[in-house]
């Protein structure tokens, strides 16, 4: 894949950092703030303004392949659901498996990511961001912008009337009426989760209240907003499991009275819990495990062609990545190939059961960045959106696809 303008003009920052800011400034008009990310003490790109050129072949591909293994993912959904003591091998704290096993009223999330490595080798889907995915916003606003900048035209441009038509199916699954509100929630200091929440609410055709995540009021009997109003229907863009480790100012655990109300059906929630059920990165191990078991020939075929062997421990496997259950933006991941360790994170999820998935290696992609052209490993995340896949989200970054990889445009040919 090729950047739209060409790397071998040489390089010069000014004019590179003046014309950067001024498409910084257009996005962020239009609700895409965080082009720059303070991390580590200082101000990191995170917006490359190159714009990929994608052959539409491989867009069409990474199109059937999500279909694919979401199909695969909702099938081993019902079978879980069929066998549900299964859910022990998915690292869950044992507090929220009735929740989590509950009947759902329709899919098992309706805002999902799969993350694709693209190589000469094929196409493999390593994981999959089913409870709380972002880059929503990177590829409906920023990847517009940057379109427009180059002249052509954003392949994601349906991504939008997919969230709307999500809404109307969540609408109709939840039952919720013409006048009651859906409030939507998120860490009130995370700029990119609260833009990523805004730009969903703006979609969301019936009432429709922002309440931060810090002012919910967790009540005995149920939850409410700062101002007394009761919610019964919340979208949040919060990990459902970090709500047990949630207390108040006092100690009280009300993250967990929040779960017992969620049990108790005072509460509904989107992504449906099911949708943490499924984020367990153990469920690539079980795919993998009971391909020739649970699943149809069609099925079985997609699973050997887009997934890569997931095992619970790690055999004697000399190339694999090492990943926990439940981590989150490339932490506690291991990356090792012929036995030599290319890249790994130690500070988080370290106490997490890990699955050892086999290494396929990330192809390299150059890009134009303010220290001039870099070269790091694509990722490719493909969002499907109530069943439908609805736009990609291209990252280039170290081989573990961290917080600071950067987001990259595209456009097909």
């Amino acid at each position: 894949m090729l950047p739209h303008h060409s790397l071998t003009e040489p390089f010069e920052p000014n004019q590179y950092l003046k014309r950067w800011q001024e498409v910084e400034r257009k996005a962020a008009a239009k609700g895409f703030t965080w082009a720059t990310l303070y991390e580590n003490y200082e101000d990191n790109q995170y917006m490359s303004d190159s714009l990929l050129v994608v052959p539409s072949s491989l867009a069409r591909e990474v199109e059937n392949a999500s279909r694919a293994a979401n199909d695969v993912f909702q099938k081993t959904y019902e079978q879980i659901m069929k066998d549900r003591s299964i859910i022990h091998r998915l690292g869950i704290s044992v507090f929220m498996w009735d929740l989590l096993l509950a009947e759902g009223k329709g899919a098992f999330s309706y805002f999902t990511r799969y993350d694709f490595i693209a190589s000469a080798n094929g196409l493999k889907v390593i994981e999959a961001n089913t409870d709380t995915p972002v880059g929503i916003v990177e590829s409906a606003v920023a990847q517009e912008v940057l379109c427009q900048e180059h002249g052509q035209l954003n392949p994601n441009a349906q991504l939008a009337a997919n969230v709307k038509n999500a809404w109307n199916q969540i609408i109709r699954d939840y039952r919720i009426g013409s006048a009651d509100t859906l409030y939507f929630t998120c860490a009130d200091w995370h700029d990119e989760d609260k833009q990523t929440v805004q730009y969903l609410m703006n979609l969301y055709p019936q009432q429709a209240k922002y309440v931060p995540l810090e002012e919910i009021v967790v009540g005995k009997d149920d939850i409410q907003t700062p101002e007394g109003e009761k919610i019964e229907f919340l979208y949040r863009l919060y990990p459902l499991e970090y709500f047990l480790e949630e207390k108040s100012g006092t100690g009280e655990k009300i993250g967990e009275q929040f779960l017992v109300h969620l049990m108790n059906e005072k509460l509904k929630v989107i992504n449906p819990p099911s949708a943490l059920l499924m984020q367990s990165k153990a469920i690539l191990s079980l795919i993998w495990e009971k391909k020739d078991e649970w699943y149809t020939r069609m099925e079985r075929d997609a699973i050997e062609k887009y997934f890569l062997p997931t095992y619970d421990s790690l055999g004697n496997m000399n190339s694999y990545v090492k990943k926990p259950v439940l981590g989150r933006e490339g932490g506690g991941v291991q990356v090792v190939s012929n036995g030599a360790v290319i890249e790994e994170d130690v500070d988080y999820y370290q106490e997490q059961p890990m699955v050892y998935q086999e290494y396929f290696p990330m192809p390299d992609q150059t890009i134009d960045t303010w220290d001039g052209p870099y070269t790091g490993k694509l990722l490719i995340g493909s969002h499907v959106i109530n069943g439908e896949p609805s736009g990609l989200f291209f990252r280039v970054g170290g081989p573990i696809t961290g917080n600071l990889s950067m987001f990259v445009a595209y456009t097909t040919r």
